[in-house]
């Protein structure tokens, strides 16, 4: 059996048509405001990402950059500021934050109406108990959206997510629960990861540790899902992250061999994550909060 390849590019620009008539449909132009803390190199590009998707699809973006030496306060009237525009209609913050600023209370001040990555306390409420009114956040929403485009249900299915952040972690595993799937969660203090793995329909990876799945972990027909970004020295990236060489948490040119569908990095959940960045920001537009 060939394996799959689950292309996040090519889903992406199938789907982007009607994303674009969706924003057309509008009465006026969405703006996204991106508030970005200092110049760590991987922000700004995926910031840089961000942009260029919004142009694409005709959307304005306004990007608020700061010095790393921000005080709390000083971010908290930002975000108030953005609250209070009634040309924004979406606001994200760029994480990670410096150490010295509190980040949860620093997404919770985002109003809940312009939360696009769908982190506030109020939003994740809504995620978490599977409202279907509900902002998902982009990895999760982005990782549904691929398996439904190659017809991969989660129903009913053995899952088994390594990983369990806030920001993926913790959404990809309440979206697989509200999808009916049962879920498996393993993490850094798993005791034999093979075996948890090997167990699953579907295995969900994303840790940010290179090679971390290899194809002792896999069985044949499994169905893998690399969420992992780890910059490498190298060949230059086409269109994520300029300059620099991305590869996934598992071993993909091993593990290929065995699966029967597999997302590549670059070119996999990545795509899809920005482009249901900006479904959620449409959503917003429409009512949906």
């Amino acid at each position: 059996m060939k394996t799959i390849i689950l292309d996040g590019k090519a889903t992406r620009d199938s789907l982007i048509p009607g994303l674009v008539e969706r924003v057309k449909a509008l009465s006026y132009v969405p703006t996204l405001a991106i508030i970005q803390v200092g110049d760590r190199p991987d922000s700004t590009a995926f910031i840089g990402a961000k942009k260029r998707f919004a142009q694409r699809i005709g959307v304005k973006e306004k990007h608020i950059q700061t010095t790393e030496s921000i005080s709390q306060g000083e971010l908290l009237d930002i975000i108030k500021e953005c609250n209070a525009d009634g040309g924004i209609h979406g606001i994200i913050v760029q994480l990670p934050l410096p150490i010295h600023l509190d980040r949860d209370a620093i997404i919770n001040a985002i109003d809940p109406k312009k939360d696009v990555d769908a982190l506030t306390a109020f939003s994740v409420k809504r995620w978490y108990e599977g409202r279907e009114d509900a902002i998902l956040p982009a990895t999760a929403r982005g990782i549904r959206t691929l398996l439904e485009a190659y017809k991969i249900e989660l129903f009913g299915k053995k899952v088994t997510v390594i990983g369990r952040s806030m920001l993926v972690g913790k959404p990809v595993i309440t979206m697989c629960l509200n999808e009916e799937a049962t879920v498996t969660v393993c993490h850094s203090k798993t005791k034999d990861l093979a075996k948890e793995t090997k167990s699953a329909d579907i295995v969900i990876v994303a840790v940010g540790k290179p090679g971390l799945i290899t194809a002792k972990h896999v069985k044949k027909g499994q169905v893998i899902v690399d969420v992992g970004i780890n910059k490498v020295t190298g060949e230059k990236l086409d269109d994520e992250i300029e300059g620099a060489r991305l590869v996934g948490d598992v071993d993909f040119k091993k593990v290929a061999k065995k699966v029967s569908a597999i997302t590549p990095v670059p070119g996999g959940v990545g795509p899809m994550t920005v482009y249901s960045l900006f479904e959620n920001l449409v959503d917003l537009c429409t009512g949906r909060v």
